[in-house]
């Protein structure tokens, strides 16, 4: 009996290790899941925002366009489109000089995004 016994007790050891095995394969899967799913948000997220800049981007320069147009009626011929590029340069100026503020705002929100992530 004593034979008999300890076979037995190491095929249950032996289905033991299976089972872990498997169990940690699962837990592996799972997060490889997770993790995936992560990058498929984040990806759908930035195509979103890429695509959203672009035609806002485009809708600027369109109305940019109108109001200089407009401008140029009202004040004549060049002047339209003198103010508005320097609106513009003044805008892209007070940006080049505030750039380390905006990139750690940047920061923060990516950050906030990656923890939202987490959660």
């Amino acid at each position: 009996m004593g034979l008999k016994n300890s076979l037995s007790d190491l095929f249950k050891l032996g289905e033991i290790k299976d089972s872990v095995i498997k169990l940690i394969e699962a837990k592996f899967e799972l997060k490889k899941l997770e993790i995936q799913e992560k990058i498929e948000r984040a990806v759908a997220d930035a195509i979103f925002r890429f695509v959203f800049l672009v035609l806002g981007s485009i809708a600027v320069v369109f109305l940019l366009m109108i109001a200089a147009w407009g401008l140029n009626l009202w004040l004549g011929a060049p002047w339209g489109y003198v103010l508005i590029f320097a609106l513009l340069a003044i805008t892209l100026g007070v940006i080049y000089l505030k750039r380390t503020d905006i990139k750690l705002t940047i920061r923060e929100v990516i950050q906030k995004e990656m923890d939202a992530m987490d959660s």
